[in-house]
């Protein structure tokens, strides 16, 4: 809402309300709370390094020089090549395991099983 004739057609209820939430909000933005919450609740989402959820154990693995894919994740896991945990049929991982399944795994630096798009087969045939 940037004029007063934008207020006008709100119940006066619902002006009020915005008023005192921009106003709050000013007050917490100058008093330096709102900074502090943004940091307290950003540190809170830490993922924790023994009960990874797979979305979780992907971006380690991702982040740690293993691509890969949920599917290709799912497949190690139903394969049991990787370790892992079941908890209410959830999958559940370890840090420090997926760290070593990694490690073990690599040949000359590079994953290996993970397909990049350089080494991918190409099409056999012609275009049409």
């Amino acid at each position: 809402m940037n004029t007063i004739t934008d207020y006008l057609n709100l119940p006066f209820i619902e002006v009020l309300k915005r008023l005192l939430k921009d106003a709050v909000k000013d007050c917490l933005a100058e008093s330096g709370v709102l900074a502090t919450l943004t940091n307290a609740s950003a540190k809170s989402k830490k993922r924790d390094p023994d009960g990874l959820k797979v979305t979780e154990a992907l971006e380690f693995l991702n982040e740690n020089g293993y691509p890969m894919k949920i599917g290709q994740l799912y497949k190690e896991t139903s394969n049991g090549t990787i370790p892992h945990w079941k908890f209410n049929n959830k999958l559940h991982f370890k840090e420090s395991e997926l760290l070593s399944w990694a490690e073990s795994r690599l040949v000359n630096g590079k994953a290996v099983g993970v397909l990049n798009a350089e080494d991918r087969p190409k099409k056999k045939g012609g275009s049409r």
